[in-house]
């Protein structure tokens, strides 16, 4: 018979959780006042970034304004993104509490402090603390409200501004931040369809093709797939090869329905070639194989191909930009013909470039890793992918620096930093091949050294020692090609309208 004895139970043990983050101090936070809250959403209107679809499906801007930009006023997913804003506007602020005392420009468009202030790569300096306080004071509050948790318009948003935020200061290839909000896409979008089926297209493209480009840049798989491009940006798009056939055939009129309609495809197709590039030439399998060559002239056929579509693109542009080289305007928006022509320029140029250099890196790489398994005729074959792979990567450079001179001479742009620094790595590497630079190089070189000054407005990692021996390096070889330019050729001194004939500067 079982004994009726009760059995002892074993106490319960006290459920010990798991740690939080342990995040950074806030002790140079500067005060969410009404004013500086407001000045940051002033300039949010400048950054393309924080023109996503995502943010746009929000309220936030109207939100903040209903309350007299007091954040803390605000229901608690608005109240988080709120604070993701300001973190992510105090890249380009200059309120005194984020970049301290010292020079700093009288407003967001200060075109003689951008244009000739030695001061721009200390502003990225002094503006880190406050901006790394203001992101730990979001990390916290986003934190606290599980949002990686909760698909919500909000929480999206703010997953997708602290990832920026995370890619601008120190790139961490796990980025779990962008796992979220695109974990997060995938439950909301299908509400997103039902309400406005054709919504934002063209702009889910570009920005899908942005987060492709990450993962290029990085070697890095994919965090968005064929079944996410075909639900936010719509259909299939046509080949690269009917795309071109049908811009040669296209009458050369200066019009932007033809750009418009042929950049939401040409975004895709970048998008598609990233997937591609990672999939068959630099992830992780494919790089524990022998380099398969019919892949590489698969891909190198369909970057051929890009780069076609995108210059008859570009002529499209410089026909619709009124007056053609003339960059004029103060911030890139949907209000005229020239912004938006820009646009497409910039992001058609940054895609082609985004794909090109990754490639041609990868078979520098193999050139030199896998020499030893090759034969010679292998390894003959593989140098003549790598030199025709480098012309594409020139190009690419050239294309990326033509599409840096369609933007507004003062833009915002922190997260393309490690895009910015690879090109400049690049240029500085061919300018140091040997020979004397063409007026289109020494006009490139100046174009990213700007760019790398610009971007120190707002990043502290611009005035590292690497990256300011890096611009070093850049004015080195300008300065050298400039004064070359100057020597007497057949006695005859190249001034006055001559010299900037040869610039490029008419």
């Amino acid at each position: 018979m079982a004994s009726s004895r009760p059995q002892q139970s074993t106490p319960l043990r006290p459920l010990v959780l798991h740690p939080g983050p342990i995040f950074g101090p806030e002790i140079d936070c500067p005060e969410l006042s009404h004013e500086f809250v407001a000045l940051c959403f002033e300039g949010l209107k400048l950054n393309p970034q924080y023109q996503h679809p995502l943010i746009t499906t929000t309220s936030i801007r109207a939100d903040v304004r209903a309350v007299s930009f007091q954040v803390d006023l605000l229901p608690p997913q608005s109240h988080v993104l709120a604070l993701c804003s300001v973190a992510y506007a105090s890249l380009c602020s200059f309120h005194p509490s984020v970049l301290g005392d010292g020079p700093r420009p009288e407003s967001f468009f200060d075109l003689v402090f951008f244009s000739s202030s030695p001061e721009l790569l200390a502003c990225g300096v002094r503006r880190a603390p406050a901006f790394r306080a203001l992101r730990t004071k979001a990390l916290k509050a986003a934190w606290d409200l599980n949002i990686i948790l909760e698909p919500s318009n909000e929480n999206t948003a703010s997953c997708y501004l602290l990832d920026l935020m995370e890619q601008s200061d120190f790139g961490s290839a796990g980025r779990p931040w962008s796992s979220a909000y695109i974990s997060h896409i995938r439950a909301l979008a299908p509400i997103w369809r039902a309400s406005s089926p054709a919504s934002a297209a063209a702009e889910w493209a570009g920005f899908l093709m942005g987060e492709a480009l990450i993962s290029a840049r990085s070697k890095t798989p994919l965090l968005i797939s064929p079944q996410d491009q075909l639900l936010l940006c719509g259909p299939e798009s046509p080949s690269l090869a009917d795309m071109l056939a049908s811009l040669e055939k296209a009458t050369p009129d200066p019009d932007l329905t033809l750009l418009l309609t042929s950049s939401r495809p040409y975004l895709m197709h970048v998008t598609s070639l990233a997937r591609e590039l990672y999939d068959t030439i630099t992830g992780e399998y494919s790089r524990s194989q022998p380099l398969s060559e019919a892949a590489v002239r698969k891909f190198m056929s369909a970057l051929y191909e890009l780069h076609a579509v995108l210059s008859l693109l570009l002529d499209r542009v410089d026909m619709v930009i009124t007056p053609p080289g003339i960059n004029d305007l103060v911030v890139l928006d949907d209000s005229s013909i020239d912004a938006l022509a820009r646009a497409v320029a910039y992001g058609g140029s940054f895609g082609f470039s985004g794909v090109v250099l990754p490639f041609y890196r990868e078979l520098q790489h193999r050139e030199t890793s896998d020499a030893s398994a090759q034969s010679e005729r292998t390894r003959e074959r593989q140098r003549h992918l790598r030199t025709q792979a480098h012309d594409l990567a020139v190009l690419g450079a050239r294309e990326l620096a033509r599409g840096l001179r369609y933007l507004p001479k003062i833009h915002y742009c922190p997260v393309h930093w490690p895009t910015i620094r690879m090109f400049a790595e690049f240029c500085v590497e061919e300018a140091e091949s040997g020979g004397q630079l063409s007026p289109e190089a020494l006009g490139d070189l100046q174009t990213f050294a700007d760019e790398m000054k610009l971007m120190g407005y707002s990043l502290d990692v611009a005035s590292t020692p690497e990256a300011f021996a890096l611009l070093q390096r850049l004015e080195g070889h300008i300065n050298h090609a400039i004064i070359s330019l100057f020597i007497p050729t057949d006695g005859e001194w190249m001034e006055g309208a001559a010299y900037d004939k040869e610039m490029g500067f008419n």
